[in-house]
């Protein structure tokens, strides 16, 4: 192994950024959480007559004092003596909390692990394969740091953080806190036939000096894969509980486990306690919105007040809304809770200004190993609105990202990322043979060409390749880190493989928005003046990053930080219109205007044109203009108020040749259920979009309904490209509305009881009606699920799938795939005795039961693309085709499910003739459709040939195999 010399690590490493995946989901919870605590303020304020702080700008500085409750958050943990039993049913996981269940006994029956370090792991052996989120496992690793992982071990010295514990291995987290049983205290496991217990008894929080505070728990995992978490008395007040199917999966749950629920979790659910006071980001940006306007991307706050941001960290941002695709990063849209009804895209928790040097270009002490600024910490932060969540895949193990690092949401120390904000490093290749090979030589300059890329600022083809060095010796820092020297294998990466996994980056370079407007925000104490010193650093801050910003980018984006009023441009950041055509587009005050307000419009590429001005008339709030489509392209428009306490708006407006160009979405409204008489409680709205998502205003959208009446039946898009309709349902069984815009369609839905269609329980393979023990089958009808369509993402499926179960003559099958209109599953084995089988489909309601047959065998071929042919493969890779027909004596596998539990030998036919068949079994992983391996007989004529699968009487579909 070859690491430098100055490798040497504190016990706690302190991070740039406390971001994670689900940062939001905490923020948010935490606000709620703090509720109770931030009324009784508010009440007390009231009583005692006293005014209440509100926000208050100092130049370009906001200042937002606290008061009714902008610090706050504490979260005390509340679980001593009581126990969380986590279940589930092949399946969502449920929680349920009871008391006294600290087992004592079972604890002391345990044998003590020793010698446990500080920050140690040991593999274990578990008695029983246990089920954890879709996985079996037959060991797992006690973590020292109260957590129990699968698959590998962790005792990394960073923050015990909720994006740890969700970002990281399979987890069953008891107490995730720096736990030292090193220090006193001890650790037994317990391995019975049908319980296995590992029990902290008397374990202390880390501590340098003194003995920490001890605490006593316990996690009991059975059979079925119920997991318990049990307490005794527990003295530390900061720690993260909960279960996690690691690598960010299946989203995070940040729940009160005291508060209860009765929901069902697909992926992570967590509480995360702490004792230390807190910034409310999500009151704090409340606050800031009562007294500005709705027109800033990013609110940036620092406070005066000795408040880090999180713990083990220097900041962090949480992404507020965000539609961008291709970047590794889901939707979301989170503003109005924030109090931004339209643009806020992040907040920036930056901690404390004072552990900031004043000068923006010093290093930050706390981050001296990486060489940060205050200027590149906030470069950091403000690119996790796109960055890093994109990653190559590993092909022994898909569920890895191994470009990305800590958190998954940053660069990974041995990826060239070029020395990006996001962390990584520029490392050099002294190339084969050389030893040791690689060497990190620069961190933290700029947002590299990937990250630009992703950020929506550059083309493709812009992108050079890049590497990642994998087989890496264990041991290298988390965090970047120059003159590094290591081994190990080159990857490398081009923009194209990443494309091909997180699929194209929508909006592209050509469209998506160019500027940010961030808002600078200070929080004090209630009644405290923030010191000259205090403004004087952050002005400095404030005043240099736009420049920073753009070199940063390469020039191709650009920062306002200044608090001016806001001029709305309908269009902006982005806008279509036809060419040849035009589109009406307004400029817009949030208050009305005091005086005439003359407003210069100006285009530079040619693509359109406008107006040279607009006037917006005193007492009013807004003026409408005309964009002319000229030709394709993508125009730049500027709306510049000549009164200068207004910011310039600007816009990029795509301009397409003709309407094909344009689809169909979906914003809001679909999958209402119907109650009753009358109209959908919500309106049904559409958006008229290009392939970028680029609205397009003055389209006409047409809409028609299976069931019921709709109206308008023809609207036109607004300036934002909406068109919205009223549905009033009449009668089922099918509710659909069909919304049509030139030769694009969409087709929207309302849920009635789930309907099974008359014949429609199928054989997934042949279609034909009936049901095989162990075989694949699919259901047709409406409202099948509760308006979501999902996919099992990993065996064994779930027997309950959104929220959706089926059931055939009372055994759960297992779900594969559910939609409205169809539901693909894996029937039970166990059906009873062969006849008929009652079918019924629940998701809150439930549909009456459909009779289907029960056969002992109903063979199905799959097919492939919907044709007769290509459903057989050659060697087992290859499908055969005309370019690729199989001979006399090929082994060949066929495809198929509804073989039954017979243990008779399927019998395979081509053009008549009789295959020998060597093999008829389920693959390995999946024990839901048959595999049979046969080889082709002799004696059979060129060209397409009929292949039948027979099992018993019952024959398959014929599907055709290509032979020479």
């Amino acid at each position: 192994m070859f690491l430098g010399a100055s490798l040497a690590f504190p016990k706690r490493e302190i991070e740039i950024c406390g971001y994670h995946p689900a940062r939001a989901a905490e923020e948010l919870a935490l606000h709620r959480r703090a509720a109770p605590r931030r009324l009784a303020k508010q009440a007390a304020r009231l009583a005692s007559a006293s005014a209440r702080p509100a926000p208050r700008d100092i130049g370009n500085i906001a200042i937002l004092e606290d008061g009714d409750g902008v610090v706050e958050r504490r979260n005390p943990f509340n679980l001593a003596r009581q126990a969380v039993r986590f279940t589930n049913n092949s399946g969502p996981y449920r929680f349920a909390l009871s008391s006294g269940g600290y087992d004592e006994a079972l604890a002391a029956a345990g044998a003590r692990v020793e010698g446990l370090g500080d920050d140690d792991s040991r593999p274990l052996a578990l008695p029983f394969p246990f089920p954890f989120y879709g996985a079996s496992y037959a060991r797992l690793f006690l973590n020292t740091d109260g957590n129990l992982t699968f698959g590998a071990p962790d005792t990394a010295t960073s923050d015990r953080s909720l994006g740890r514990l969700t970002a990281g291995s399979p987890r069953i987290a008891a107490f995730f806190e720096d736990l030292d049983p090193s220090a006193a205290g001890e650790v037994r496991v317990t391995s019975e036939p049908g319980r296995f217990a590992v029990s902290w008894i008397g374990v202390p929080e880390y501590s340098a000096a003194l003995t920490g505070p001890r605490n006593t728990f316990q996690i009991v995992l059975y059979p079925d894969g119920r997991v318990d978490l049990a307490y005794d008395v527990v003295n530390s007040r900061s720690a993260v509980v909960g279960i996690a199917p690691g690598g960010v999966q299946g989203g995070t749950a940040v729940v009160s486990f005291t508060g209860g629920s009765s929901a069902d979790f697909n992926g992570a659910i967590a509480e995360r306690f702490s004792n230390l006071e807190e910034i409310d980001t999500v009151f704090a940006a409340q606050k800031f919105f009562e007294t500005h306007e709705d027109v800033y991307d990013y609110l940036v706050f620092y406070n005066n007040l000795g408040i880090g941001a999180a713990s083990g960290a220097v900041a962090f941002e949480s992404t507020v809304r965000s539609n961008r695709q291709g970047i590794g990063d889901p939707a979301s849209d989170n503003g109005r809770d924030f109090g931004s009804p339209r643009r806020l895209q992040a907040i920036m928790n930056m901690g404390q200004l004072a552990q900031y040097p004043r000068d923006p270009n010093a290093v930050v002490p706390a981050r001296s190993s990486t060489r940060d600024t205050p200027l590149t910490v906030l470069g950091h932060e403000a690119g996790h609105l796109w960055l890093a969540f994109v990653s190559v895949r590993d092909p022994v193990s898909p569920v890895a990202r191994p470009m990305l690092g800590r958190q998954t949401a940053h660069w990974a120390f041995n990826f060239n990322s070029e020395a990006s904000f996001l962390e990584g490093n520029r490392i050099q290749d002294s190339g084969p043979g050389t030893s040791p090979r690689f060497r990190t030589v620069a961190t933290v300059e700029g947002y590299a060409p990937l990250d630009q890329y992703l950020m929506g600022l550059r083309a493709p083809e812009e992108v050079p390749p890049t590497f990642l060095v994998t087989g890496t010796p264990f041991g290298l820092p988390s965090a970047p880190q120059t003159g590094i020297t290591f081994n190990g294998d080159r990857r490398d990466i081009a923009i194209d493989e990443l494309i091909a996994v997180e699929g194209r980056r929508t909006p592209d370079h050509t469209v998506s928005q160019r500027r940010f407007r961030f808002a600078f925000v200070l929080v004090t104490a209630a009644g405290q003046e923030p010191t000259a010193d205090q403004l004087s650093q952050l002005e400095t801050y404030r005043a240099a990053f736009p420049a920073f910003f753009e070199r940063a980018t390469g020039g191709r984006a650009g920062a306002e930080t200044t608090l001016l009023q806001n001029l709305q441009l309908s269009l902006a950041p982005t806008g279509g219109v036809l060419a040849g055509s035009s589109a009406t587009a307004s400029v817009s005050l949030q208050q009305p205007a005091l005086a005439d307000l003359t407003v210069l419009l100006r285009t530079r590429n040619g693509a359109a044109s406008a107006p040279a001005s607009v006037f917006i008339r005193a007492g009013e709030r807004r003026a409408t203009f005309t964009v002319q489509g000229l030709r394709e392209g993508v125009e730049e428009l500027s709306a510049e108020p000549a009164d200068t306490r207004y910011a310039t708006a600007f816009a990029r407006v795509q301009v397409v040749g003709s309407a094909a160009a344009l689809r169909l979405t979906a914003v809001s409204g679909d999958a209402q259920s119907v109650t009753g008489q009358g109209p959908l409680p919500q309106p049904l709205v559409v958006r008229v979009v290009d392939a970028n998502l680029v609205p397009y205003s003055g389209q006409a959208v047409t809409a028609s309904v299976t069931s019921g009446s709709v109206n308008p039946a023809r609207a036109v898009t607004d300036e934002d490209g909406f068109a919205r309709f009223t549905w009033t349902p009449g009668a089922g069984p099918f509710y659909e509305l069909r919304a049509t815009s030139g030769d694009a369609t969409l087709t929207m839905t309302a849920l009635g009881t789930p309907f099974i269609a008359s014949g429609g329980i199928v054989n997934s393979a042949s279609y034909s009606v009936g049901i095989v023990p162990g075989s694949l089958v699919t259901i047709f009808g409406a409202s099948l699920a509760g308006g979501i369509t999902a996919s099992a993402t990993s065996t064994p499926f779930p027997v309950t799938l959104a929220g959706v179960r089926v059931s055939m003559n009372g055994f759960p099958a297992s779900m594969i795939y559910v939609s409205g209109r169809q539901i693909n599953v894996v029937t039970p084995r166990d059906l009873g005795v062969p006849g008929t089988v009652e079918v019924v489909v629940r998701w809150g309601a439930e549909s009456v039961s459909s009779t289907v047959p029960f056969r002992e065998a109903d063979p199905g071929v799959f097919v492939i693309d919907g044709a007769r042919s290509g459903a057989v493969f050659l060697s087992g890779t290859s499908v055969t085709t005309q370019d690729r027909p199989a001979v006399a004596g090929d082994f060949l596998d066929v495809n198929c499910t509804g073989i039954g539990l017979t243990a008779a030998v399927p019998v395979v036919t081509i053009g008549g003739r009789q295959a020998e068949v060597f093999f008829s079994g389920y693959p390995p992983g999946f024990a839901s459709f048959n595999r049979i391996t046969f080889r082709v007989p002799s004696g059979l004529a060129a060209g397409s040939q009929p292949l039948i699968v027979r099992v018993g009487s019952a024959s398959s579909n014929e599907v055709l195999i290509r032979l020479r």
